[in-house]
């Protein structure tokens, strides 16, 4: 009867710790995915701002390209040194599709 006792309380007792060692182990995980979510907010946050500041310098550089564009003009072409075409020549080939057949049949 004291041996059933003893091995009762020895098996309550494995049973307490490996309740303890189940919960540390799972604030350690919790402790640690909420780290982990957070150090991503932060990474997102980031990447967010420098998101938005690479629109605003590619805006500024479209709106002084556009600048730059309206500027060219055909005089400002010739004064560079360059002609007017006197006749246009345009080159052609056969469409890629129309040559395709199944099973290599012409």
């Amino acid at each position: 009867m004291v041996d059933k006792i003893k091995k009762e309380i020895r098996n309550r007792n494995n049973i307490f710790w490996f309740l303890i060692s189940g919960v540390i182990i799972s604030l350690g995980l919790y402790v640690y995915f909420v780290s982990h979510t957070v150090y991503a907010l932060v990474l997102r946050q980031n990447a967010e701002k420098t998101i938005a500041n690479l629109e605003i310098d590619i805006s500024k550089l479209e709106a002084s390209y556009l600048d730059l564009k309206a500027q060219i003009t055909a005089d400002l072409a010739r004064s560079k040194g360059f002609t007017d075409i006197s006749s246009a020549t345009f080159i052609s080939r056969k469409s890629l599709g129309k040559n395709l057949t199944m099973n290599n049949e012409i």
